[in-house]
């Protein structure tokens, strides 16, 4: 039987090389190995092609997130932009994700089933309104892995802003996040008024 390598065995798949990596690894597709190299049987893929049929290009998961419950408005008004974004790029909308949570949190309930989504190959692009709302640290992180899985991830609004404003955003980010619950919220308010207050006058 022919046998393919990783590369063309992805191409004839319609998936990323690392994604058929992970496949065989896991053993959902019988693969082998000569020498250094791993290859495909044609016939293997031909067998599993029903099951891991690539999503079409212009499919697209939709993440929204707001830090609080107080801010279901807008995380309406959120979502709705970005669905009229999809719409307007001609993307097929194929699963809405909406988190209340701080984008401190790895452990959200909304990120935990986008990273399910983008693993199991429902779609080929992830669509946010601006980087912070998926997550505040780590995104660089999470860009390795949805490019593992052949995934674009798509940022609305793309924010200008010098280092100093992110370092600062950040570190609001930071404490916000601890002394909220070392202070309460009211004590948390009053640490994050002083940092953007003596931030101004830096």
């Amino acid at each position: 039987m022919p046998l393919m390598r990783v590369k063309e065995a992805a191409e004839y798949l319609g998936v990323h090389p690392n994604t058929l990596r992970k496949y065989i690894d896991k053993g959902v597709i019988r693969g082998v190995r000569i020498g250094t190299h791993r290859f495909v049987e044609k016939a293997e893929l031909d067998r599993v092609m029903g099951r891991l049929s690539a999503p079409e290009k212009n499919t697209a998961i939709i993440y929204a997130r707001v830090s609080t419950r107080k801010q279901m408005e807008y995380l309406k008004r959120q979502r709705e932009r970005l669905v009229d974004f999809c719409r307007s790029r001609g993307l097929k909308i194929v699963e809405i994700i909406e988190d209340i949570g701080s984008g401190l949190n790895e452990r959200r309930r909304g990120l935990k089933k986008l990273l399910k989504l983008v693993r199991e190959g429902k779609a080929k692009k992830v669509v946010v309104e601006c980087e912070d709302r998926l997550t505040r640290f780590g995104l660089g992180y999470l860009k390795e892995i949805f490019d593992d899985y052949g995934v674009e991830l798509v940022v609305v609004n793309q924010e200008s802003k010098s280092p100093e404003e992110e370092l600062v955003r950040d570190l609001i980010a930071i404490v916000t996040s601890f002394s909220g619950r070392i202070y309460g919220k009211r004590g948390a308010r009053r640490i994050v008024q002083t940092i953007k207050e003596e931030s101004a006058h830096a």
